[in-house]
């Protein structure tokens, strides 16, 4: 398996190879704009306004590095409560103007929770947290919890029995899938860092400054090559650009034991030869997907939700049109599957699949299109087919799809 990582205008291309198939390709921003809004970034923010019929604040963390003044990011009310996995959460407030409500003015800990996607401003959570491959540590707090992915019971007990000692720390740890059968000192190492970054954060901020950055995370396509579960098979990673090898060096090889052969940086021109990225880039934003049965699919992102037609184009057979039709719709759905996770899709996914008068087939490829929406990392959920026969997906928005990323519209 191969990770691509190339720059282009001004922006970070990160690709992974199956084999030949493309199975993911992300976008990111490399200039200041983009990290001013690095998810995990904490901020001391100020409240500006509370808009009741939102039940939401919004909050100044400072001016946008792009001159455009400052900024209004949006915190839901809500997030300032207790949740059932955090009964204990009380935000971190340096300033409050009234014990009992929140107030414009007030200044408190905020984290980036998702960049801005469109006209929508940047989200933010007041219940912080760092994040490191094999865990996440939690301030004010003294729980211990493993990733429900995880079900070996007795790796749990052993694990859960090692770190119970570190949650008398002030600190609460999270541990992620990816510790599962780590070196169980590697993981203690990273927690014992992000401690520490935890507890410099919590003593710094009744100190300084609105709109002070108290912590900047590691870029998030540096991030997202940490958090690749495939993390500890074989992966090689390659690039033509020096600055990107020597932060891959300095902080996925030294920071996390990544094998130094794996990562390469080759020259462009061989780089080219091997992995076509425009050609991959401008087969991403086409409107049009052919199959390899001659059926295509068309996919149309608008504002409020996005629509994918699958047409039978030039894949004809007269004999068994049942057989047929469901072999086409099947070999759609594992391409819907992969262009929704290629293109970074979210919000509401409608697939308009060809008609299936039996219901069999209809269960039958829902079925199949559930288990391939279960392997994408990002969190999906396939909600049924409506009475129209559409069937209706949703994907959880954290950064902006690959023709918003791009600056262009699809073709």
């Amino acid at each position: 398996m191969n990770r691509v990582v190339i720059r282009k205008d001004n922006k970070i291309l990160s690709a992974q190879f199956n084999e030949k198939n493309v199975s993911d390709l992300s976008v990111y921003e490399s200039d200041a704009l983009e990290s001013f809004y690095t998810i995990g970034a904490v901020y001391i923010g100020k409240i500006t306004n509370i808009v009741t019929n939102l039940n939401a604040a919004f909050v100044n963390i400072g001016a946008a590095p792009d001159g455009s003044g400052p900024t209004n990011c949006f915190l839901p009310l809500d997030d300032l409560k207790p949740t059932v996995n955090a009964p204990d959460f009380a935000p971190v407030f340096i300033k409050r103007n009234h014990p009992e409500k929140v107030c414009p003015g007030d200044e408190l800990l905020v984290q980036i929770h998702r960049e801005p996607i469109k006209t929508k401003p940047a989200s933010l959570t007041s219940h912080l947290s760092f994040s490191g491959r094999y865990a996440v540590v939690l301030p004010n707090s003294t729980s211990l919890s493993i990733s429900k992915k995880i079900t070996d019971t007795t790796w749990k007990d052993r694990i859960r029995a090692f770190l119970e000692p570190l949650t008398g720390q002030s600190v609460g740890i999270i541990v992620r899938t990816n510790a599962y059968e780590a070196d169980i000192n590697e993981v203690e190492d990273e927690i014992r860092r992000l401690s520490t970054v935890c507890r410099s954060v919590m003593d710094q901020a009744p100190y300084r400054k609105p709109f002070t950055c108290l912590y900047m995370p590691v870029p998030m396509w540096l991030a997202d090559l940490r958090d690749a579960r495939n993390f500890g098979e074989p992966m090689s990673i390659v690039t033509d650009d020096a600055d990107l090898y020597a932060q891959m060096h300095a902080y996925l090889v030294e920071g996390y034991h990544f094998p130094e052969e794996n990562l390469t940086l080759k020259p462009s021109e061989a780089l080219t030869s091997l992995f076509n990225m425009e050609r991959i880039l401008e087969d991403a934003l086409r409107k049009r997907v052919w199959l390899n049965s001659g059926a295509y699919l068309v996919i149309e992102p608008t504002e409020a939700l996005t629509v994918i037609d699958v047409n039978t184009g030039k894949a004809i057979n007269k004999k068994d049109m049942r057989s047929h039709i469901f072999s086409i719709n099947k070999e759609a759905a594992a391409e819907a599957a992969r262009q929704i996770r290629l293109r970074n899709l979210s919000g509401i996914i409608l697939i308009d699949f060809i008609n299936m008068p039996e219901k069999e087939d209809k269960a039958e490829l829902l079925k199949y299109l559930g288990d391939l929406l279960l392997q994408d990392p990002v969190k999906t959920n396939l909600i049924g087919i409506s009475k129209l026969d559409l069937v209706e997906i949703t994907r959880q928005k954290v950064r902006r799809p690959l023709h918003e990323a791009m600056g262009r519209k699809e073709d």
